[in-house]
């Protein structure tokens, strides 16, 4: 495949990963109280949910870079992963709880081939 094309997947990708965690972590900060410090409990969730998710964003790129189809493929299969599971908890959150363990082999997947990916 071409180049262009594996950019063009990673910007869907990016865009679909940040806005299933972007809507997520504004519910969490939904019940925060006005006049919160930034630097309080609340506000580093948020910023959890928006970082964990991202750390596959951030294994595609440096596998593109790398011209390391392989390990493309494996985040892009992990991405797909996240972006389901933000998809099943944001339609049904209290019924189904299989999302919950299809972002965790995600983001555990995730830092896993972004530490293989460094180091090739």
């Amino acid at each position: 495949m071409k180049t262009a094309v594996y950019w063009m997947i990673w910007g869907l990708a990016l865009v679909a990963i940040n806005v299933g965690a972007i809507l997520i972590a504004l519910f969490s900060l939904f019940a925060t109280p006005e006049g919160t410090s930034i630097f309080s409990l609340d506000y580093l969730i948020a910023l959890s949910i928006i970082v964990l998710p991202n750390i596959i964003s951030v294994q595609l790129f440096i596998a593109l870079r790398k011209q390391n189809q392989k390990g493309f493929l494996f985040g892009l299969v992990l991405a797909i992963m996240e972006v389901c599971s933000f998809i099943i908890y944001i339609y049904r959150p209290l019924e189904i709880y299989i999302w919950l363990a299809l972002l965790a082999i995600s983001i555990i997947g995730g830092i896993i081939l972004l530490i293989r990916t460094v180091n090739r």
